[in-house]
């Protein structure tokens, strides 16, 4: 099997176990921008989207229905009116932190978490380069 089609499968595999966790939330782009935002404090929106290497609209629209839960809000950033500051509600909170549970669950039963470091850094640097390539054409 190609290293491509392991890593979709992974993936693919993950989704799959936490539909059988019975605190599952269907939520798996939105899950990970809010769980980004519970870790990093004055996150702005552009942030998100550098981080995932998704467009400004994606960001966006996610942010909305996040919003819209009562997960997420926007503040206006005092040096920069033109900008928002993201910060999680306390439901939201609370959400970011069963979703870090599910996903740390996971990593353990698959043996995630036991990869070395310096196989976790080469994996976010071929990651990372993906993106460039992408970002060249």
């Amino acid at each position: 099997m190609p290293f491509i089609a392991l890593i979709h499968h992974i993936s693919q595999n993950k989704l799959r176990y936490a539909r059988k966790n019975p605190n599952h939330i269907d939520m798996v782009h939105e899950g990970r921008y809010l769980m980004e935002i519970h870790k990093r404090k004055n996150l702005s929106q552009d942030d998100l989207a550098n981080i995932f290497g998704q467009s400004k609209g994606t960001i966006a629209k996610a942010l909305r229905k996040l919003e819209d839960k009562g997960y997420v809000e926007r503040i206006i950033n005092q040096n920069n009116r033109r900008k928002y500051i993201l910060k999680t509600t306390q439901e939201g909170e609370k959400l970011a932190i069963l979703l870090e549970e599910d996903l740390s669950s996971w990593e353990e039963a698959v043996g995630i978490d036991k990869l070395d470091d310096e196989t976790k850094n080469q994996l976010r640097k071929i990651a990372r380069k993906t993106e460039e390539i992408l970002k060249e054409e």
